[in-house]
């Protein structure tokens, strides 16, 4: 799936989308603007510069549009997704919230990192080994089949 820039710049002026905030700005997106009400709000990973990164944006009309990150050189792994307000709707029933505290992001409440879903799992694992950290690819990998959690493997 391919980023529209110029959608992604006129969202991001649209919502007044704030920096280091993307699954606010994209919640926000989709609530907001009657345009983008049947998008898909996306929570993944991305890889910017050799960065592996949580990151949120949206999918719509086939393309990621990232009202945060207007960077061209980004590959995004899709991790968990929800189609339009009533996707973000349904988000409240998904349990965990009071044990995360917080709304966003969603990928919290399946535990450190995420990893308890397995959709977000393989977004981390394909994307650190797009940027070429396999080690660290391997360490959530086997975290995902029960063994120790990552963090306590990097070094």
């Amino acid at each position: 799936m391919n980023k529209n820039i110029e959608k992604s710049k006129k969202l991001r002026k649209a919502i007044r989308a704030k920096a280091s905030q993307c699954y606010a700005n994209a919640w926000d997106a989709i609530e907001s603007q009657e345009d983008y009400q049947d998008a898909t709000y996306v929570e993944g990973m991305a890889v910017v510069n050799g960065l592996v990164l949580e990151h949120g944006w949206i999918e719509h009309e086939g393309e990621i549009v990232d009202p945060t990150l207007l960077e061209v050189n980004i590959a995004y792994f899709p991790g968990l997704r929800f189609k339009g307000r009533a996707g973000l709707d349904s988000t409240w029933r998904i349990p965990g919230m009071l044990e995360s505290g917080m709304k966003l992001p969603i990928f919290y409440r399946f535990g450190w990192g995420g990893v308890g879903s397995p959709e977000f799992l393989q977004a981390i694992i394909l994307a650190y080994r797009f940027a070429a950290m396999d080690a660290m690819a391997e360490s959530y990998a086997k975290y995902g089949s029960g063994s120790a959690c990552p963090s306590t493997m990097a070094g």
